[in-house]
């Protein structure tokens, strides 16, 4: 533990989060505890305890930072937990507004088969996959052999499947509904 007598508002600081080292800015000084703010996130945490003082920061604007008085109550009971609305990290969730979900290589090759007229082997049906647009490869090596084997998976485990083995062409599949 380092010497905490000299630590002021908009100080960076390393804090213990769990096993991790995280870079923090305080924001607030309490009794025995400080309210800092996660380096490059709008994150805010209180901590009881200080690792090591890396330097000040010069760029946290003076609203932002409030200095309690010693004899304050401790930062957590003043700290109101940050909600999903209210940060501003860089990897923000997705807006329910959204468009719909990208669809699976299994739910895309179900599509396919339901509109073709023809049984097809897993190599042709992702070939069409990704020439209509519907999919997009992942970067998998071999997206045939993963759609053939979720394929067999769905055929032996559900009631109900939407393939079945083709009776014309050896390799194939058709769509079962």
């Amino acid at each position: 533990m380092c010497d905490t007598s000299h630590i002021s508002v908009g100080t960076i600081v390393m804090v213990k989060v769990g096993r991790n080292e995280t870079e923090v800015i305080v924001t607030e000084i309490g009794e025995n505890r400080w309210k800092v703010k996660k380096v490059g996130s709008d994150r805010e945490f209180a901590v009881s305890k200080i690792e090591r003082v890396l330097g000040e920061n010069t760029s946290v604007p003076e609203a932002e930072v409030v200095e309690t008085a010693a004899s304050a109550e401790p930062v957590e009971s003043e700290a109101e937990p940050v909600t999903e609305e209210e940060s501003d990290t860089s990897n923000p969730a997705p807006e329910s507004g959204r468009q719909e979900k990208k669809l699976s290589l299994l739910d895309a090759a179900a599509q396919t088969l339901k509109h073709s007229r023809r049984p097809m082997n897993t190599k042709e049906i992702v070939a069409r996959l990704i020439e209509s647009g519907i999919w997009t490869p992942t970067g998998a090596k071999t997206p045939e052999q993963s759609l053939y084997s979720a394929i067999f998976r769905e055929i032996k485990e559900k009631e109900n499947p939407r393939f079945r083995k083709s009776a014309e062409k050896k390799g194939s599949f058709e769509f079962n509904r």
